[in-house]
């Protein structure tokens, strides 16, 4: 029974990490694409790369975040598969619908709504540190994206210097894509710890699922993030991306998961707020904000549900 409850956790696991690869990481390369620096099928494969080698080399701080710091313990096997496909399910989800669900929010509700139903303790220290910068990402991402293009506008004109431009976008998303496989893959493989195996040997596995996420699943989201919320060129898109690999590298310097399309499309909207409102699609942000704090919402009470019946 163990044997059986093991693989059906890993495949669970496989699961969230294809999803990440195709929702979160994916969002590293919509200003890329959008820029003209590449196109979208190649940003994919490139995106998909750095996070693997951000998620080996430095994913261990978020992966022990929601391993054991959210709620003080390691995370049960029969928790691990509760919180994984309630996660991952929600996510795939989001990828059909071209709406990209922050990872951060679904995982870490599961988490939560599962430690609760099951009755184990929750650190509500690490919790309101995580709900803390989540709160700060959509403030600094607007107001970071609007000042620094102010900046970038002013001091480095458009004519003459595109494709300097698009070559230091491409530089900063494969910085971005590292920042995020290693913010992201701790959601994937941190219910995992559990497991009688080293978290390197879990960083490579989940870290190759997202990979194959990233290659075959994220040209949808990519476009999505390039397209549908603002128009943009290369000075943005260079502002966005640099704005948001800045917010991913603090919530991994601190171990807090990131909600990473957060960061990006705040970014994008702050520099289109510095050229013109028009720029920015109000109707799809709303309704990308709502879907985020109902995946949030959504996962914590299902977790809760499953838990408490178990």
């Amino acid at each position: 029974m163990e044997l059986i409850l093991i693989v059906l956790v890993l495949v669970a696991a496989v699961f969230m990490s294809v999803a990440i690869g195709a929702s979160a990481i994916a969002s590293a390369f919509g200003p890329v694409a959008s820029s003209g620096s590449t196109n979208i099928l190649r940003a994919a494969l490139l995106a998909g790369l750095a996070a693997f080698f951000g998620a080996v080399l430095q994913g261990r701080r978020v992966t022990e975040t929601v391993g054991s710091g959210i709620l003080g313990e390691s995370i049960g096997l029969t928790q691990a598969l509760i919180i994984l496909s309630i996660a991952s399910t929600l996510v795939i989800a989001s990828t059909l619908t071209d709406y990209p669900m922050p990872t951060a929010f679904t995982v870490v509700g599961a988490v939560i709504g599962s430690g609760i139903g099951i009755g184990g303790s929750v650190s509500w220290g690490s919790v309101h540190l995580i709900l803390g910068y989540w709160a700060l990402v959509p403030i600094l991402g607007i107001a970071l994206g609007y000042g620094v293009f102010k900046v970038v506008k002013r001091f480095i004109p458009k004519e003459g210097n595109e494709e300097r431009i698009k070559i230091v976008v491409l530089i900063l998303g494969l910085i971005l894509a590292f920042n995020a496989g290693a913010n992201s893959i701790g959601k994937a493989i941190g219910p995992l710890t559990a497991l009688d195996t080293s978290t390197t040997n879990l960083l490579i596995f989940g870290g190759v699922a997202m990979m194959i996420g990233s290659w075959i699943l994220s040209p949808r989201v990519i476009n999505a993030i390039s397209y549908d919320y603002s128009n943009i060129g290369p000075r943005r898109s260079m502002v966005a991306i640099g704005t948001a690999a800045f917010l991913t590298q603090i919530g991994t310097l601190l171990g807090v998961p990131i909600s990473f399309p957060q960061a990006i499309i705040m970014a994008i909207i702050g520099s289109g707020m510095a050229t013109d409102m028009s720029n920015v699609a109000g109707k799809k942000i709303f309704l990308t904000v709502v879907g985020w704090i109902s995946a949030f919402m959504v996962a914590l009470a299902l977790s809760y549900a499953i838990g408490n019946i178990i």
